[in-house]
């Protein structure tokens, strides 16, 4: 039937869909419940019973070859039966090896049954193997997946790097300007402060205001050196 439907076997795919090929059911093909497979079981037995069935009684014989005997008296032929004498009856009336025929039949059969369990172990086989063999692809695909996730997050990872570098060289330029450009100029107008905080005995004028401005002074001072203020 495969050679019916693909000519060449190299071109075959396997469908995997399990189907007899006598007569087209979802099941093995050598399976007992296949009706084709039933039948010609039976018949088999049939015709091995039928080998081992005793001969017919000496009168159906007679009456056989007394039918022959006319026909061949009708031919000019003389029939003699004491040319055929009767064969003594057998000793035993159970041939022996009819028994030994059912025994074989029974062992058949157990054989048959053997190798049906043992078709039915290796489905539970193949069946195990297609289902680890689906796994393995699936774990294929699961690695791929977090393969290209690890990917995308060593990307975004370098990217955020980039941002963190930039906002460092920022960081580094805003207080670049701040300790050499602010301060000193803060420093400066305190500078400025505590001069004109002066009369004209040079007297201090507001005496909170010049340790404010000396307290700023210092805390600019530590800010500039990078210590707690």
């Amino acid at each position: 039937m495969i050679r019916t439907s693909c000519p060449d076997l190299r071109q075959h795919k396997c469908s995997t869909v399990i189907k007899c090929i006598h007569c087209d059911g979802d099941h093995h093909s050598n399976a007992l419940k296949c009706p084709i497979v039933k039948s010609y079981r039976a018949t088999l037995t049939k015709k091995l019973l039928s080998v081992n069935r005793p001969p017919p009684p000496h009168s159906a014989w007679s009456n056989n070859n007394n039918n022959n005997g006319n026909a061949n008296i009708n031919n000019n032929y003389q029939h003699n039966w004491s040319d055929y004498p009767q064969l003594p009856p057998p000793q035993q009336q159970n041939i022996p090896y009819s028994a030994v025929s059912n025994e074989m039949i029974n062992k058949i059969g157990e054989l048959i049954g053997s190798m049906q369990k043992f078709n039915d172990t290796l489905e539970r086989i193949e069946k195990k193997n297609q289902d680890f063999e689906q796994f393995i692809v699936d774990s294929k695909n699961n690695d791929a997946s977090l393969s290209k996730k690890l990917d995308q997050l060593n990307e975004k990872d370098k990217d955020y790097k980039k941002v963190h570098a930039q906002h460092d060289i920022k960081l580094t330029r805003h207080e670049n300007v701040f300790t050499k450009l602010v301060l000193p100029m803060l420093d400066e107008i305190a500078k400025f402060m505590v001069n004109i905080n002066v009369d004209i005995n040079r007297g201090i004028l507001n005496a909170d205001f010049q340790v404010t401005i000396n307290r700023m002074r210092a805390q600019l001072n530590n800010v500039s050196l990078n210590k707690d203020f």
